[in-house]
């Protein structure tokens, strides 16, 4: 039986919006954890990523029809939905009786609305993937005794013309049972990740736990992995380390995890081993404020982290309670002094014009992050997911559109925002989104702070695509 994972065709320019002249790509962890884990268990599967290979509709038909797989997976990501329902269309009429299986967070959060939707696709996959993509495998082939689809936990299906879930899946306890992702499926060395994630190329993600812990009312994180914090074993987390080095040339990591100082211990770990085996890599991650201190981020610093991402999202009280975010101004200040004392860069995250803020508000964040002057910021208006407590309390609020389309849900592009604050309107929340930008990036402190962290040619580069995405950002606020 032939597998193949599949991920739909998007164009460049809506995965990047206005910041498509940085744009990159990083590799499908999703289905690379998913491809590794059927293989195992005996299964031939394939990954196609179509960005990465520059294929359009009629390279995807011709293949399809040239290698009749049984079964394709299809990750189903809110603000492309409509892509990946496009592109099941596709699998559909060139593969007749094939069976298209949609997962991811969009999938997981609204399982019988995607089925609607899609009606090319026959099962949604809730949560984690693996287990529950191998047993569908398993009933496709009619193996260990899967007689009904309502007997494989995690899933959406069709039933005739009824809809029906089954019971939920639990996540997986033990990641350490879990094989390294298939990287070997993938032309890996094609991969360059936008310029804010990465110091020197080549550069993978990689992830060392699932799972978060905080109820940021924004996030829908938490819908596929869990708000419970697993880990990964350090053995194998430095095997896959030694792979992405030995066959890829890996000079650089982005630690995709939530929150990679949330287990200080663990992260101190990591960094000595890094030392004592003299790794030579440049690598970032995320954090929150209130888990930063000196010693661990100067432990970071020894170790090859080059820049920490740090969600602050807002300096006004009311928002970060009402996002649920629990951390305050005192504890940004500090931790971004921690971190650039160390000499490490600071990525830092903004979310304008949140329910019942006002004017005054959106300037006080906006001034905010010009004075904690970090090396990056990165400016968003509110985006409510589906699933998130944001959506709700957008509603409850007042300013949340009805004529929303998936794409809309676009955290690159926000000439359409899904949300529009009562106490400032779209005219005045786009001005706003597009002026905080300006007015960050011409601040003498972070030009200077930024020119002074360029070492080396690479840089110059790096530097050379961040300011491309924002000449094209700035293009766009013209028109």
């Amino acid at each position: 039986m032939k597998t193949l994972l599949l991920h739909p065709i998007v164009p460049f320019r809506v995965l990047w919006g206005k910041f498509h002249r940085g744009g990159g790509f990083i590799p499908p962890m999703g289905l690379l954890s998913i491809a590794s884990y059927i293989r195992l268990k005996g299964y031939e599967v394939e990954i196609l990523d179509t960005g990465i290979d520059g294929m359009n509709e009629g390279d995807l038909e011709k293949l399809l029809k040239e290698k009749k797989y049984d079964v394709v997976g299809i990750p189903c990501f809110t603000n492309t939905a409509n892509y990946t329902f496009k592109t099941a269309h596709l699998v559909r009429k060139a593969l007749p009786d094939t069976l298209i299986v949609l997962g991811g967070v969009h999938a997981t959060v609204l399982p019988e609305e995607t089925l609607v939707e899609c009606p090319d696709a026959d099962i949604a996959v809730i949560a984690e993937g693996e287990i529950t993509f191998l047993e569908l495998l398993d009933w496709k082939s009619g193996k260990n005794g899967y007689l009904r689809l309502q007997d494989i936990k995690g899933i959406a299906f069709r039933d005739g013309a009824a809809l029906k879930r089954s019971a939920l899946r639990p996540p997986i306890r033990d990641l350490d049972s879990l094989p390294m992702p298939a990287y070997d499926l993938l032309k890996m060395k094609r991969y360059v990740p936008h310029p804010t994630q990465y110091k020197r190329l080549p550069s993978f993600p990689i992830l060392t736990t699932r799972g978060c812990p905080f109820l940021c009312t924004f996030c829908s994180a938490s819908k596929v992995h869990g708000n419970k914090l697993r880990v990964r074993g350090l053995d194998r987390v430095f095997e896959e380390i030694d792979v992405l080095i030995d066959r890829y040339g890996a000079r650089g990591l982005y630690i995709q995890d939530s929150s990679f100082t949330h287990l200080r211990r663990y992260a101190a770990n990591f960094c000595n081993r890094l030392l004592k085996e003299k790794y030579n890599l440049s690598w970032m991650c995320n954090a929150r404020v209130d888990q930063i201190d000196g010693e661990l981020v100067r432990l970071m610093k020894k170790a090859g982290c080059w820049q920490i991402t740090i969600g602050i999202e807002s300096a006004n009280e009311p928002s970060l309670k009402l996002i649920k975010k629990h951390q305050t101004k005192e504890q940004m200040v500090k931790a971004v002094s921690i971190v650039k004392k160390a000499g490490i860069q600071v990525m830092a995250c903004y979310i304008l014009a949140l329910p019942k803020e006002t004017p005054e508000d959106v300037e006080n964040t906006i001034n905010f992050a010009r004075s904690l002057a970090t090396h990056t910021a990165l400016f968003f208006l509110p985006v409510p997911y589906p699933g998130t407590e944001l959506l709700e309390q957008c509603r409850r609020y007042g300013g949340l559109r009805k004529d929303v389309r998936w794409a809309d849900y676009n955290s690159t592009d926000f000439s359409n925002p899904i949300y529009v604050n009562p106490l400032l309107g779209k005219k005045r929340m786009l001005a706003y989104y597009n002026n905080a930008h300006a007015k960050f990036y011409g601040s003498p402190k972070v030009i200077i702070s930024n020119v002074l962290s360029i070492k080396s040619f690479e840089d110059i580069k790096r530097y050379g695509r961040a300011c491309s995405a924002l000449l094209g950002l700035a293009d766009q606020a013209e028109r």
